[in-house]
């Protein structure tokens, strides 16, 4: 009995050190056979949408969050694409630059990137940010946490806000980033 523990604790020392010399392996262990090495596939990287399917999904999240204003008796927020291309810009450089921050690389805020983006008649801006990633839902998902996070649900349910957009970013590896802009023009 203390042979046969002997060599199962062996095999298992020999497949773990073995397994995590080869790149690209995982352990596979068959009926009939001992554990041993096998190269498998990468897993499929998620699909990103397209351009024009992006632009949907804004609309629908926009959509969405328009209605949790009306469920509460609020107005809808205005669609504004001075707004969204703010929001968009965000959300990209958030996308390719590998960062989650109200703060851009740059170390500019959305009222300096609204104002550098030719955005200037505001009285008030606000922004609410969101990332999420392997989500069935990744819309749904975000409304759910901007509506379970008191600040993000302040934001979205003020009702000095007049105009709005969102914008989206999926980066490559199928995380979605999300912009949301608030603005009361002068």
């Amino acid at each position: 009995m203390k042979i046969a523990l002997a060599l199962i604790i062996s095999a298992f020392a020999f497949v773990a050190s073995s397994a995590q010399s080869l790149s690209q392996t995982s352990i596979v262990v068959g009926a009939n056979d001992l554990a041993r090495p096998r190269r498998v596939a990468e897993p499929a990287k998620p699909s990103t949408p397209t351009p024009e399917r992006v632009a949907e999904l804004e609309r629908e999240i926009f959509d969405l969050l328009n209605a949790k204003r009306k469920e509460r008796g609020l107005s809808p927020l205005v669609w504004s694409d001075s707004v969204a291309a703010v929001a968009k810009e965000h959300s990209v450089d958030m996308a390719v630059m590998g960062y989650f921050s109200h703060k851009d690389m740059s170390g500019r805020y959305v009222s300096d990137r609204a104002d550098s983006m030719g955005l200037k008649k505001w009285r008030a801006i606000g922004e609410n940010i969101a990332f999420n990633r392997g989500f069935s839902d990744p819309l749904t998902r975000t409304v759910e946490l901007w509506m379970n996070s008191t600040s993000h649900r302040q934001n979205l349910l003020d009702d000095h806000w007049k105009e709005s957009a969102v914008g989206i970013a999926v980066a490559d590896d199928g995380s979605y980033f999300f912009t949301q802009i608030f603005l009361d023009k002068k």
